[in-house]
């Protein structure tokens, strides 16, 4: 499976999301207490980091995960949003319309690290803020939490799948052999862009650790889209756990 199937779905979303954060920012211009369009451009952050990161565009994604991170202080009430901020995420959009401009140009985001931009958005952490390091934690503490929250709640979808005589056998010869047998089911949260190509990303990760001998639903279905939100998938690995 190739990321670069999802290019053009890809734009289209940046694009959505660049012109709310277009309109979002001008309202936020006006008033700078509007705790819903500070929801929606925290959100549209975190949306266009992730659908960075899949791609593959780091430097977009290291600024839009700069921009979600002061946007979770001023959610909390930690930070206050001034001019100064409303003219520093506003470059933030113009370098984003850029990287966005030469993705659609040639695929790939360009070499502007946008280095002054970060720096900004940076010191306005730190001067108003907490550390960029401690807000990285925060947000992963938050993410840990929920995840382990979901894990207590559901089943894991493995359980449910039916083996082949075939496949049970390919596992049991493994084990016998001295390697590990695994069912694993991936959970891909409601409002994520992209399920395959994050499906894509998993596939890819596994590979060098073992041999994936059945996935429910099929890979063909999975790179097709065609699934909710979660696949399972069972491994044959000298790895442990």
């Amino acid at each position: 499976m190739d990321v670069s199937q999802y290019l053009e779905i890809f734009i289209d979303e940046t694009k959505e999301h660049l012109e709310n954060l277009n309109n979002q920012l001008l309202i936020l211009e006006k008033e700078p207490e509007n705790k819903e369009t500070i929801d929606e451009i925290f959100r549209a952050a975190h949306s266009l980091k992730g659908m960075a990161g899949t791609m593959g565009y780091k430097r977009m994604q290291r600024l839009t995960h700069d921009m979600e991170n002061v946007f979770m202080e001023v959610r909390e009430g930690k930070m206050k949003v001034n001019p100064n901020l409303v003219d520093i995420v506003f470059q933030c959009l113009d370098a984003l319309e850029e990287y966005l401009s030469c993705i659609m140009e040639t695929s790939d985001e360009g070499t502007n690290d946008n280095e002054p931009i970060i720096a900004r958005l940076n010191a306005v952490l730190l001067k108003e803020g907490a550390p960029s390091d401690e807000i990285d934690s925060a947000v992963e503490a938050k993410q840990g939490q929920k995840e382990a929250e979901k894990e207590k709640t559901e089943d894991a979808g493995y359980h449910d799948v039916v083996l082949t005589d075939f496949e049970r056998h390919a596992a049991n010869e493994a084990v016998k052999m001295g390697m590990r047998y695994y069912g694993v089911t991936v959970k891909i949260e409601e409002s994520c862009i992209l399920k395959s190509a994050r499906a894509f990303l998993v596939f890819k990760n596994i590979e060098p650790l073992g041999e994936v001998i059945r996935s429910e639903p099929s890979a063909q279905d999975i790179e097709d889209e065609k699934f909710e939100n979660e696949f399972s998938l069972f491994i044959i690995s000298r790895e442990p756990l």
